[in-house]
């Protein structure tokens, strides 16, 4: 017995399945998501610099009017002999490079922006750094007039080692 399989809607096309439509669109935005990840910092391969531990960390809402100061201990003694180095936007520094880079890094800046949520300095610093050293820097950042100050830390609890 032979049996011809024959469609009951007529000569149309097949349509579409879309059952994999949701794993397709995942796997995309997970491919975006990966391929337009946000570059790590290299202050790494300048400096060791563990953050000091905090109990009560915040976002900062507006990420994109950060300037990023990093105080560490030279990985290359034999180039940065000095016991903490200062990193202004991953790049070695000297602390009276400080109010130069402030007034850069607000002109690179959107004027709204500036105006609306103010420039804001990060500063991580090593848990062994000195206080003289961090003094003189918030000098700088205070002679720049720039009182917005961040400090960055990792989560835990800052009186146990």
């Amino acid at each position: 017995m032979k049996r011809k399989f024959q469609r009951e809607g007529g000569d149309g096309t097949p349509t579409i399945s879309t059952a994999a439509l949701p794993d397709i669109v995942f796997m995309l935005l997970f491919f975006f998501l990966i391929a337009s990840a946000i570059k790590p910092s290299e202050y790494d391969k300048y400096v060791k610099l563990e953050p000091a531990k905090a109990s009560e960390l915040t976002d900062i809402v507006k990420k994109d009017m950060i300037a990023y100061l990093y105080i560490g201990i030279p990985r290359d003694k034999n180039k940065y002999p000095q016991d903490y180095m200062l990193l202004l936007n991953d790049k070695p520094a000297q602390v009276s490079d400080i109010r130069g880079w402030i007034g850069d890094e607000a002109g690179k800046k959107s004027g709204q922006d500036l105006m609306e949520y103010g420039l804001t300095t990060q500063m991580t610093i090593d848990k062994t750094a000195k206080v003289g050293f961090v003094q003189a820097i918030k000098e700088q950042l205070s002679y720049a007039q720039q009182f917005n100050v961040s400090y960055a830390g990792i989560e835990g609890d800052p009186t146990v080692e």
